[in-house]
């Protein structure tokens, strides 16, 4: 299971980001989203799309099978919420799935187009969804209760935490080429 401080830290790093979903718009954030991923990640070779930044850290294409994973997951949970409201929401080991399912080898192109898909659809069900319904909720099995517009803008931060992410990976990475250079 993945270790409790961890999941407490990614917690706070997107909890960080609710004010700046709160301003933005919840919807405006989730909807740039794969196309900002895009954009980062073109271009980018095996090496640098697989790079780690540090040990326990993840990979841009980590980043990318992650997010697409948790697009799944957050389908089911928006579902959930929606049509069986106060139902249990299950936690997923994020770092177990990396490496069970073997992020490091899947094709990243495949796993940004899956999150893209999958974000359209979801999208149009949150915008077809009426206000009335934002109060739905789940118990969610770490955080407890939460609503659909909780989970929408959750997702929005969790978004804006990995882009974040992938914003200092890729000066990473071009810091290394210019040092490699000289």
């Amino acid at each position: 299971m993945t270790d409790p401080a961890r999941i407490q830290r990614d917690m706070k790093g997107t909890a960080s980001y609710l004010g700046q979903v709160r301003r933005q718009g919840a919807l405006r954030v989730q909807a740039a989203t794969p196309a900002l991923l895009k954009r980062a990640i073109a271009g980018l070779g095996r090496a640098a799309l697989t790079r780690r930044p540090a040990l326990g850290k993840w990979s841009l294409q980590e980043i990318v099978c992650h997010l697409a994973d948790v697009e799944v997951v957050t389908g089911w949970r928006y579902r959930m919420i929606l049509a069986q409201s106060g139902s249990p929401l299950t936690a997923f080991d994020q770092d177990r799935w990396a490496s069970e399912t073997n992020y490091r080898r899947q094709d990243p192109k495949v796993a940004l187009e899956t999150f893209a898909a999958l974000r359209r659809r979801h999208l149009a069900l949150i915008r077809q969804t009426p206000r009335t319904a934002w109060s739905r909720f789940g118990i969610h099995q770490e955080r407890g209760r939460v609503t659909f517009r909780d989970l929408v803008e959750w997702e929005a931060a969790h978004d804006l935490n990995h882009l974040a992410q992938v914003t200092r990976l890729r000066r990473l990475l071009a810091s290394s080429r210019r040092t490699r250079k000289r």
